[in-house]
């Protein structure tokens, strides 16, 4: 009797874990530089160390990813007017990274936040207010567990998402929540990790896809972006600002210039010799 082993090669895992999202990407005309972080996975001790450290057990999906891949992060670039600006980003924290949440920012995670170049330092959630204690999840939250596994993008230090262990007996399966530190809001995204991880994939990273997800408004200029990348995820209710035209968008961001601009005053020919 003999025995076939198929070889799962790199370039197929992420294929499979990624669900084909990476071609969609790519055949999307304003979509450039889709790039894909490739690491390897944690070993079984560091995971069990991790879990005998905070006292609780992973999900097993959640198990199966880290001892698959160390964390993913998936970025790409958009083009407007011939160049291009990173704003697509998928992203899983890694096992180090996955700290409890307690209430206030850990001291190497508020460190980071002073230093992030896309942050003001006189917008909401800075860390002025971030010395200000945090309400745990509704009502019956006691005892709860929360380990962070990523950041919304761009407003990487208002809006976080967490791995939640809630106290109820009926509630043993930790799910994931969104964070919003401006607003002290926690919203529910998701009963495991794998289906939150396919929500990542299905919005293609868009920015600040979760709070689309928990239907928090998003900025004038997301919107813009939606309508371009994927019109379809956001809430039917949504229209294009008047700016520009549903004709415009649904046949792509051409921009109307007057080409007048770009002629300069005619000289004066000379006079032709007889």
């Amino acid at each position: 009797m003999s025995f076939y082993v198929d070889v799962v090669t790199e370039d197929s895992f992420y294929e499979n874990l990624t669900l084909g999202v990476v071609k969609i990407l790519e055949n999307i005309v304003y979509v450039k530089n889709v790039r894909v972080e490739r690491r390897n996975g944690c070993e079984c001790t560091a995971i069990a160390s991790w879990e005998q450290r905070h006292c609780c057990l992973l999900p097993e999906d959640v198990r199966n990813f880290y001892a698959s891949i160390d964390g993913f992060q998936l970025l790409w670039n958009l083009e407007i007017a011939g160049e291009e600006f990173s704003v697509g980003r998928m992203e899983v924290g890694s096992l180090s990274s996955l700290k409890r949440y307690s209430g206030k920012e850990p001291q190497a995670e508020s460190s980071r936040l002073e230093t992030d170049p896309e942050r003001s330092e006189t917008e909401p959630g800075s860390s002025a207010s971030q010395e200000n204690a945090i309400a745990l999840p509704p009502a019956d939250s006691r005892g709860c567990k929360m380990f962070e596994i990523a950041r919304c993008f761009p407003a990487s230090g208002k809006a976080k998402v967490y791995l939640v262990y809630r106290a109820k007996p009926e509630q043993e399966s930790p799910g994931i929540w969104l964070h919003r530190e401006d607003a002290d809001r926690w919203y529910h995204l998701a009963d495991t990790f794998t289906v939150y991880f396919r929500m990542m994939l299905v919005h293609l990273g868009l920015p600040l896809w979760q709070c689309c997800v928990a239907g928090v408004p998003l900025p004038t200029w997301v919107e813009q972006v939606y309508f371009l990348v994927g019109p379809h995820l956001l809430p039917s209710t949504l229209e294009p600002t008047e700016t520009i035209s549903t004709s415009l968008w649904n046949n792509g961001p051409i921009n109307v210039i007057d080409p007048t601009i770009f002629k300069g005053k005619e000289k004066q020919k000379a006079p032709r010799k007889k």
